[in-house]
């Protein structure tokens, strides 16, 4: 039986084309690897925690998904507010998305911002000052629109707002003559801070911590244009998540346990973090305004402002939408028969499971 002899010339084409289509796919494969890899460095960057979503993440929502039923408003109310927010150049930056049939609810938060992003106390305030008589007539219905309340908070990026500058936008609320500012800090910017030299971050943590020991950081400015003093409990601040988990604040002593629980939080490094964190936790940088039996309430006094940073405990992965809540009480004129009266300042964020996973690990520097 005759045996058939290859073809060199199909043995060298199918060499080649087999080199060809090895070499494409590692190359397929070398660009999905840098791709995948730009793509995490880009979240990594980014904070788990961010204020609440805005129209242009609505808006791709709708395009992305026709059929969902997502609502998206220009501005709360539009016939009575807008002729406001043009006048002082401000406009909608963010809102909580919701279904359509939710379109009705009796309160909303509106995010606002100047159009160039920034942060202006005396046109915030300006602006403030006029809003008070719209929204009175948008929680009592005026307009083509069902009543609501609609809660306004200001979104900056100017740092200088703060003493210790803030790497993520700004949220601004101003109630009763308080004005309470916030901001989100990432654990590696905290990490790159406070987490160095001889001395452990007040806020560290390793990857093997549950969940309910680890902290999400948040910076606050809290301003006092009252006659009165005002005052702050970090204890009875929270986070509330969308299926009502709560989140509550800690104050130095709950810092401090958690550090000397740490087995390897010891010695010097845990004193010296101690020692920073009573220069940057904001209870400690308060005044006590009353002193009462057995113990002393912090807060702010007429026409002064206090900051620094307020822990909670880490939200779960699975949080999507969260209220950080930070509960402000007025103290009565003197020799009034007035009860205290507290205020519940509001803020909107969102949290991202893929960006908290993707955060860089805890760091020495």
């Amino acid at each position: 039986m005759k045996k058939s002899i290859p073809n060199p010339t199909r043995i060298k084409d199918a060499g080649y084309s087999y080199a060809t289509s090895t070499a494409l796919n590692v190359a397929v494969l070398l660009a999905l690897m840098f791709g995948v890899a730009g793509c995490g460095t880009a979240l990594s960057n980014l904070a788990p925690i961010q204020p609440v979503q805005n129209i242009a993440d609505a808006l791709m929502l709708k395009i992305d998904n026709p059929n969902q039923e997502v609502v998206v408003p220009a501005v709360p109310s539009e016939e009575l507010a807008k002729p406001v927010l043009d006048r002082y150049g401000m406009e909608t930056a963010g809102f909580r998305i919701g279904a359509s049939r939710d379109a009705n609810m009796e309160a909303l938060t509106y995010v606002l911002k100047f159009g160039e992003y920034a942060y202006s106390e005396e046109e915030w305030h300006n602006f403030l000052g006029e809003w008070v008589d719209t929204r009175t007539q948008i929680e009592m219905g005026g307009g083509a629109e069902d009543k609501k309340v609609v809660d306004v908070v200001l979104m900056s990026n100017y740092p200088k707002l703060f003493q210790v500058q803030a790497r993520q936008p700004i949220l601004t609320k101003t109630e009763d003559g308080i004005t309470v500012s916030i901001a989100y800090w990432r654990r590696a910017d905290l990490d790159r801070k406070y987490n160095r030299g001889n001395a452990f971050s007040p806020f560290y943590e390793t990857e093997a911590l549950h969940q309910g020991d680890k902290t999400d950081v948040f910076y606050v400015k809290i301003t006092n244009n009252r006659s009165e003093n005002i005052i702050f409990d970090v204890k009875k601040c929270r986070i509330v998540d969308q299926g009502e988990n709560i989140y509550h604040g800690l104050d130095y002593n709950d810092l401090e346990e958690r550090l000397l629980y740490m087995a390897r939080a010891t010695g010097l490094y845990v004193k010296n973090g101690l020692a920073k964190a009573r220069e940057i936790l904001i209870e400690k940088r308060m005044h006590i305004v009353e002193k009462q039996v057995g113990t002393r309430r912090t807060g702010v006094r007429p026409g002064e402002s206090a900051e620094g940073f307020v822990p909670f405990v880490q939200t779960k992965w699975n949080a999507l939408e969260l209220s950080v809540i930070l509960p402000i009480e007025k103290a009565p004129p003197p020799g009034a028969a007035q009860r205290y009266q507290t205020v519940e300042f509001v803020f909107p964020f969102t949290h991202d499971r893929g960006i908290r996973v993707s955060q860089p690990s805890p760091k020495r520097y």
